[in-house]
């Protein structure tokens, strides 16, 4: 009996060092590595901004950064994997790995270059206002002094609107969480105006027609591009080199016809 334990601790003790090597091995893979291992390729999304990214009436994703994220993951060999998120925290979770990079509309700023690896970009926007259709008393963003507007916390336009001295933020200023609900209250009074990306803008009032329209006033254009973290430069460097060749080949193009009926990627 006394041996019989003896050889079962010894063969124990020779399989410990190779459940831990494989641990291991799998501690120390670049996240290129695992999405090549896997064949997956996580990326998050906030599914509440068409036509970027919404879900259609089956509750599928749908939308310009879809498709283009599919075509990413074909090119990695893997298969696509969307993790819905809420704006307001889709950058801390891409920190704790939540999932693999943003491809969510995210505006390339100084900002975010510090934080993360952005490649791109894949395509512009620019800053506009959103009215209620025949409104014309707001044309240049001066004219949002002292009335009710609304924004997409934690964007691109809420920065913007935050750096207009003579916006009383504190007062006039209505954040939200999801830009469909902006644009609702838009839509029945509660706010006059929504300070809001371009491409979302255009869709809103191409679906529309009889409720939204743009002032015409904008801010200089912003590269739209795909954030990764720091460390990932393997990945980062290798989706780079995948937009490219969705550049060169009009893949992109395509996609921008698709969702705007125009190519503005350029």
């Amino acid at each position: 009996m006394y041996k019989k334990v003896i050889a079962l601790v010894l063969l124990i003790s020779l399989f410990i060092p190779l459940l831990s090597g494989c641990s291991s091995n799998n501690q120390d893979m670049t996240t290129l590595e695992k999405i090549k291992k896997t064949k997956e390729f996580a990326v998050g999304m906030d599914n509440t901004f068409p036509p970027m990214e919404f879900a259609d009436d089956n509750n599928n994703a749908v939308g310009f950064d879809v498709d283009l994220a599919n075509e990413i993951a074909k090119k990695l060999g893997a298969k696509l994997k969307i993790v819905t998120v809420d704006w307001s925290g889709i950058q801390s979770a891409l920190k704790s790995k939540k999932f693999d990079a943003i491809i969510s509309c995210f505006s390339i700023t100084d900002e975010r270059k510090k934080a993360f690896n952005l490649a791109g970009p894949y395509l512009y926007i620019r800053q506009v206002i959103a009215v209620k259709r025949g409104d014309n008393s707001i044309k240049s963003f001066e004219d949002l002094k002292g009335i009710k507007i609304g924004v997409q916390a934690n964007t691109t336009g809420d920065s913007a609107v935050q750096k207009m001295k003579f916006i009383n933020y504190e007062k006039d200023v209505t954040r939200y969480e999801r830009i469909t609900d902006a644009f609702n209250d838009l839509d029945i009074g509660r706010i006059k105006a929504v300070v809001i990306d371009s491409v979302v803008a255009y869709y809103y009032k191409k679906q529309n027609p009889e409720k939204f329209d743009i002032a015409p006033a904008e801010l200089e254009k912003e590269p739209v591009g795909i954030a990764l973290r720091k460390e990932d430069k393997e990945l980062y460097n290798e989706i780079q080199k995948i937009l490219d060749q969705l550049k060169k080949d009009g893949t992109i193009a395509k996609i921008s016809e698709k969702w705007f009926g125009e190519d503005i990627t350029k």
